[in-house]
């Protein structure tokens, strides 16, 4: 009876413990994190055309990305529909599997007291709360990782042959799961092998019922059977090693160490190690922590350091050779890299991270008095506290975490009633305009109002301007403000304006130029009729598209045309004497019948002389470099208005 009891009251706090953790994740889910970022953006524009058809085995969006969190949240849309909400609440469906199969492998390695304690740790401690509400591929990697444990763990318990197998294919099938998930996963299954091979050397194994040499055979089949499922993803990856730009951007210190410089590496390894406990040392990296803050305060890190003492004695058996493998293999991205991101770069082993220091509380607080139960309670309900102050005030509130998930972008996508030209920093795919796909299914065009100006053909489109890219004053008798909208005073970009387009005189001009038709060029002039040395002088050219199919080849992600424009003032011999190569109203959002307006600005040095400078431009593809042919003509550039240059006024 006693038994019995006790087993209720365990299920009664696993289940309360959930609650909380569940609360947690979805207390103001709609609005917190406050917007959306760029990579969650391209998340949820990947999983969007995956049900059009777009099926690739790996995504080329930002710096490259695994497939299966993309395919997984496209059956998310096709349920639910599309939006930020949608997505959040499939990471809180992955922070609630992290924590019941974190209770369950600590359940499975030592006891229920030490699982129902990591349960609790991980249910309020900020790292796996951010975690949880993030629309990241990496948010899976943590309940992957939890679950392969869990599989590896039962198939050394079991005895029946039929659970061998089942275990030996769940282990398979999950490890094949990350490899699809997140790049840390290409280490992180070395641990099940590397564990198993390592148990045949421990002294003793006779609690449990299965051979040695049979487990590790199963291990082993579990392996072939993951990376055989994943070769078709590592062999395009093989083929393609431009796909992954991140990776290259990560070895430096691995390539310095390789020419004999070891300092990088040791520095990298001494900040990861104070970002354990000492604040100001953790992650900055603001849109997914408080900068700075540490992975356990100091009398969590204590705790977990009692946790490692506790497993180093049986070293090379099970489950501590698992464990301290995972442990290792977990954070060495971190310790390669430093503590620059590592909330998920060492995202795999952030269950472990807490099944340490809750299996020193388990061991050292006293199993039946209350004063340990109420002491391990306040502590718990301290931390949870902390956490709630830190991640839905501190952190939410900031008005740089704000900027990071472009709050003024969101607000502008809601704000529209019909189509509209959007003015913005990130007027290119991937960034700005996959946010407002998210947000709104009008049509958004995109342009940088500091610099360009795209006026689409017809009168009914709105131009929404933040604060952040203000219209220059060229292209103010372009529009009419007809309304602003204020956001939190405090904000890095609080406002944007609401205009109108107005008629304009460029609709009736007729080309001049006209490159492989595709783009004429009707109207040329600078802001000033000269210049002196130390102006900026201003160029502005005027296009209409004619043909976007004729400016040439598409890619992904926009399956649309990437052109670059460049304008070049010569000196006399034909050298360059100023140039610059800027598109601000990108080729991919263009429509026929759209004029762009690009304005061209170039510093005078000091030391220019007297003259007229010959000034041409043209457009080229910014993959190939390979130039737009003008019509009727050999060339592949034309001539404009010279610069021209005085000493005086």
């Amino acid at each position: 009876m006693s038994a019995r009891r006790n087993r209720r009251a365990e299920l009664f706090l696993v289940a309360t413990i959930l609650l909380i953790g569940f609360w947690l994740r979805v207390w103001q889910l709609a609005s917190i994190p406050p917007g959306l970022t760029h990579d969650e953006a391209g998340h949820g524009h990947d999983a969007a055309h995956v049900l059009k058809g777009i099926t690739p085995i790996y995504f080329t969006v930002g710096y490259g990305r695994e497939p299966l969190f993309d395919y997984l949240n496209a059956g998310w849309i096709a349920l639910a529909g599309a939006s930020p909400f949608t997505f959040r609440l499939a990471a809180v469906f992955w922070g609630i599997i992290t924590l019941a199969a974190t209770r369950r492998v600590a359940r499975l390695a030592f006891d229920s007291r030490t699982a129902l304690i990591a349960l609790a740790l991980m249910a309020v401690s900020f790292w796996p709360l951010v975690t949880s509400r993030q629309i990241l591929r990496s948010a899976m990697l943590p309940a992957q990782m939890a679950l392969a444990v869990v599989f590896f763990l039962e198939l050394f318990r079991a005895a029946d042959s039929k659970k061998k197998w089942l275990f030996a294919l769940g282990l398979g099938l999950t490890v094949a799961a990350s490899l699809y998930t997140y790049i840390p996963a290409r280490v992180l299954w070395l641990i099940f092998p590397l564990a198993a091979l390592a148990s045949r050397y421990a002294l003793r194994n006779t609690q449990y019922s299965i051979p040695n040499t049979q487990f590790t055979f199963y291990v082993l089949l579990s392996c072939l059977i993951a990376l055989t499922l994943a070769t078709p993803l590592l062999l395009y990856l093989y083929q393609h090693p431009e796909a992954e730009t991140r990776i290259g951007d990560l070895s430096s210190p691995l390539v310095a160490l390789r020419n004999g410089d070891a300092t990088p590496i040791f520095t990298n390894i001494r900040e990861m190690a104070l970002a354990f406990f000492l604040p100001g040392h953790g992650d900055h990296f603001l849109a997914y922590t408080l900068p700075g803050k540490s992975i356990f305060d100091p009398i969590l890190f204590i705790f977990f350091i009692l946790g490692l003492f506790i497993l180093f004695p049986s070293l090379f058996s099970l489950p501590s050779s698992l464990l301290l493998l995972w442990l290792l293999l977990g954070l060495a991205p971190s310790f390669i890299t430093g503590p620059e991101a590592l909330t998920t770069r060492s995202i795999g082993a952030q269950p472990l991270l807490y099944i340490l220091p809750a299996l020193a509380l388990s061991r050292l607080l006293p199993a039946r008095r209350r004063l340990g139960f109420w002491l391990l309670g306040f502590g718990i309900f301290t931390l949870c506290a902390f956490t709630v102050r830190d991640y839905f005030f501190v952190w939410a509130g900031s008005p740089d975490v704000r900027a990071a998930y472009q709050v003024n972008t969101v607000a502008m996508a809601k704000a529209i009633t019909g189509p509209a030209v959007i003015s913005s920093v990130y007027p290119s795919a991937p960034h700005d305009p996959y946010i407002a796909e998210l947000i709104t299914s009008e049509e958004t065009r995109w342009a940088d109002g500091r610099y360009a100006l795209l006026i689409p053909e017809g009168p009914d489109f709105q131009l929404l301007v933040p604060s952040s890219t203000p219209l220059h004053p060229s292209f103010a008798s372009l529009v009419q403000r007809v309304g602003a909208r204020q956001l939190k005073p405090n904000d890095l970009d609080p406002s944007f304006d609401i205009y109108r387009f107005g008629p304009h005189r460029f609709a009736s001009l007729s080309e001049q130029f006209n490159f492989n038709g595709g783009l004429a060029l009707i109207e040329f002039f600078w802001s000033a009729a000269s210049y002196t040395p130390g102006d900026v002088a201003e160029l502005l050219t005027v296009w209409q598209v004619r043909d976007p199919a004729r400016l040439g080849p598409t890619r992904a992600p926009t399956f649309k045309t990437d052109l670059n424009l460049f304008t070049h003032i010569l000196n006399a011999d034909g050298s360059i004497f100023l140039q610059r190569d800027a598109l601000d109203a990108p080729s991919w959002d263009w429509q026929a019948g759209d004029t762009i307006i690009q304005l061209h600005q170039f510093a005078v040095p000091p030391e220019a002389t007297v003259g007229e400078y010959p000034t041409e431009v043209g457009l080229y593809d910014r993959i190939t470099g390979e130039r737009l042919p003008v019509l009727n003509s050999d060339a592949t550039s034309t001539w404009v208005a010279p610069l021209n240059i005085i000493i005086s006024r």
